[in-house]
């Protein structure tokens, strides 16, 4: 014999064996009325004994419950060979063709998923095609069959009503009564079943979140069936408390889950049938017993459509969550993982893993090299990390590696040299990649999570110079230092822009014959501190505040020029913008509202610029100095010489001034090199019919070389200081 048949064999012997156990003891425990002194089943369990066993053993099972309801039908009314046969084919066919035409529909796979998966097709076919079609042959048996006067009232009757309780009754074991039957078959023969459903079920409901409600809930349906069921008559509340029982199990989905829920719905049902006087009010009509089974059965099809709603609602809740912590791109844990698994374990190292040359080459191969390569590196990471050690998605060329184990210096010193022997493959170019690291001790306090990343990450940083791998506690005081002065300074620095705390300096730009206009220099002013630009505006650049500043700058500005207006058409003013603010749409348009708001004249105010966006091939860039220019505002190229300027873009150049650089300039006397370019700068600025002005002028002698190699205008302390511009006169 081969082992598929023995296993076949097996577990039809097994369906044999509880359907000898159970049935007779469905039918025994199954609750009858009497109703004008007819016997009737309000749910014959039986047939929920039968369908459970159908789900757990499919065909396996067809054999057992034939022979079992044969046994059963003979000993219990002594049917003859034609009458137990007719019963039998009347009890069980219409289930096994229902049974067969659900795995038609739904494949080999129609048992798994109970009772949520398919539910639809199951409660039709199972719940009332089944049982529909079972009170139906038993009507045509009764045509040509006599059976005994006990059981003659199932296959012959006069009463219509009579029948609908009867096929009601069918219904109700089905859609009620098999779920009760089929979870404890199925931990008897399968005892890991019975430890899944505990994890599963009991142990959510009795956790610290549920345990008081589900006590409490426990306590109040034991309460309604204690009154419902208790031999006194109280015709006063026992009709009234019914809807009770069922707002009771409505409140109760959520939190106890389907299969509990289910459970003991069906214990519920059959107390509440079991011991119904004082349910049905003494009323055991053939009306109070269908209009009583039809809104169990209602409310059995609703509650089961709830708990599927309410179980696909936790379960795209748990997605959702599950999503909320891992990074889309590489799939890996992000910081929001990070806190939560530093408030539910304990993790006592933090390792912040840098790859230092990441960003250049995500530069030359795009971005998606760089989520490979993050991808790749926790790949190789894994064979080296201990049970509950994992790896985070950290912003940038960074990833987080929480450890647990001893000596994390050494094995972090271990993993990067191991990373750094090893090559990555992406689309056919195998790439090198450097790698250093920083450790600290992890800190379970949340609030000190993003202070330690960031220094963990400058100190990650600094050892790509030299040691591979460094502790942040052994520089715990410098690494502090660092970090928290850019951080006092962005916080001093967004303080002064909200607070409008901005100083204007003029700095004198004049011709040979001292007129001119006024370079607008700043300072932020925060606390009574002054903030001097060498300190404020590496901040203002690193977070991206260049446009509030120099908005801020440009309307202060106007302000004063419109409480001290000129009548004179020239210049007054120039203004610096600086790279990202042109880069932001409309600040063009945004600097012309100004203007016009405060009603100063455009010819006013000469807009500087650098190098970098005068030949910048940023659209924004472009668009901005474009509506600049077409508004009537000269352009001035400040620093000129330093960045990309050359005679070629020089000839191309869309500007009115250029301003050449210091650097040029504080040597000129000695450099003869210096006074070349500036010379050379000069005669192509004139034939561009430009400007030109010279930067950092300090003494008279260089005054007069510049003027004579062709400057038209000198900026420096020789021609005057900065000085506020609250004390400028107009």
């Amino acid at each position: 014999m081969t082992s598929k048949h023995y296993n076949s064999l097996k577990a039809t012997l097994i369906a044999f064996l509880l359907c000898a156990i159970f049935l007779p003891f469905a039918r025994l425990i199954a609750p009858r009325a009497i109703i004008e002194g007819q016997a009737l089943y309000l749910a014959w369990l039986p047939l929920s004994v039968m369908l459970a066993l159908m789900l757990i053993f499919g065909r396996r099972a067809i054999a057992g419950i034939i022979i079992t309801l044969a046994l059963v039908n003979y000993n219990e009314w002594q049917l003859s060979f034609m009458q137990n046969a007719v019963l039998v084919a009347c009890q069980a066919v219409p289930l096994f063709l229902c049974c067969a035409l659900v795995r038609l529909m739904l494949g080999t796979r129609w048992r798994v998923g109970l009772p949520n998966k398919w539910m639809g097709v199951r409660i039709f076919w199972l719940g009332f095609v089944a049982p529909g079609v079972m009170k139906l042959a038993m009507v045509l048996a009764g045509r040509w069959v006599t059976f005994p006067d006990a059981i003659a009232s199932y296959f012959v009757s006069e009463s219509v009503l009579f029948r609908i309780v009867d096929t009601l009754s069918l219904i109700v074991a089905s859609l009620i009564f098999t779920m009760a039957f089929y979870f404890p078959l199925r931990m008897i023969l399968t005892p890991r079943y019975a430890r899944t459903l505990w994890r599963a079920c009991l142990v959510p409901c009795f956790s610290r979140k549920n345990r008081h409600f589900v006590m409490g809930w426990l306590i109040v349906l034991s309460t309604l069936l204690i009154f419902l069921c208790s031999p006194h008559h109280a015709k006063l509340f026992s009709g009234y408390l019914v809807p009770a029982i069922f707002v009771v199990f409505t409140m109760g989905i959520r939190r106890l889950g389907h299969r509990l829920i289910l459970f003991c719905w069906a214990i519920s049902a059959w107390l509440l049938l079991t011991w119904n006087y004082n349910f049905l009010l003494g009323m055991k009509s053939e009306y109070a017993l269908s209009f009583v089974l039809s809104v169990f059965v209602s409310f059995t099809i609703c509650m089961l459509y709830m708990t599927n709603i309410f179980r696909r609602s936790a379960w795209v809740t748990r997605l959702w969550q599950e999503q909320a912590l891992t990074d889309p791109l590489t799939q890996l844990p992000n910081l929001r993982a990070l806190e939560r698994s530093l408030i539910q374990s304990q993790t006592p190292w933090l390792c912040c893993l840098r790859m230092n040359n990441l960003e250049f080459l995500s530069r030359h191969y795009g971005m998606m090299m760089r989520v490979h390569c993050k991808v790749t590196i926790n790949q190789l990471l894994q064979p080296w990390l201990q049970e509950g050690e994992c790896v985070f998605q950290l912003p940038g060329n960074e990833l987080l590696i929480s450890l647990t184990g001893p000596a994390p210096e050494a094995r972090l010193s271990h993993i990067v040299d191991l990373l750094n022997s090893q090559k990555i493959c992406w689309n056919n170019n195998w790439l090198e990649i450097e790698f250093s690291a920083a450790w600290a001790v992890a800190d379970t306090d949340v609030a000190s999570l993003q202070p330690m990343l960031g220094q963990l990450s400058y100190l990650a940083e600094q050892a790509s110079a030299g040691d591979r791998v460094l502790s942040l506690n052994a520089r715990q005081a410098v690494v502090t230092g660092q970090t928290s002065g850019q951080v006092l300074m962005l916080q001093k620095v967004k303080r002064a822009l909200d607070e409008g705390s901005v100083m204007l300096y003029a700095q004198p730009i004049v011709d040979a014959g001292g007129q001119g206009y006024h370079e607008i220099l700043s300072r932020l002013v925060c606390d009574g501190e002054m903030l001097t630009p060498d300190r404020f505006i590496p901040i203002i650049a690193q977070f991206n505040l260049s446009d509030r500043f120099d908005l801020l700058v440009v309307e202060t500005m106007l302000a004063w020029l419109q409480a001290h207006p000129h009548t004179g058409s020239g210049a007054r003013f120039s203004v610096n913008l600086m790279p990202f603010t042109l880069m932001r749409k409309d600040t063009a348009q945004h600097i012309i509202t100004l203007f016009r708001r405060y009603a100063v004249p455009i010819a006013h105010v000469i807009v500087e610029i650098t190098e970098e966006q005068a030949f910048s091939h940023s659209e924004t860039s472009i668009q901005n100095i474009t509506v600049l220019r077409e508004a009537g505002f000269k352009i001035a190229i400040d620093d000129f010489g330093t960045g990309y300027a050359n005679y070629e873009r020089l000839k191309r150049l869309q500007a009115n001034i250029i301003k050449i650089d210091g650097c040029f300039v504080k040597d000129i006397l000695t450099d003869s090199m210096d006074a070349m370019i500036v010379k050379s700068i000069c005669e192509m600025a004139r034939v561009k019919s430009l400007c030109v002005v010279a930067e950092y002028v300090e003494t008279a002698a260089q005054r007069d070389l510049l003027l004579s190699l062709g400057v038209d205008y000198l900026q420096g302390w020789y021609t005057g200081k900065p000085q506020p511009l609250v004390e400028l006169r107009p």
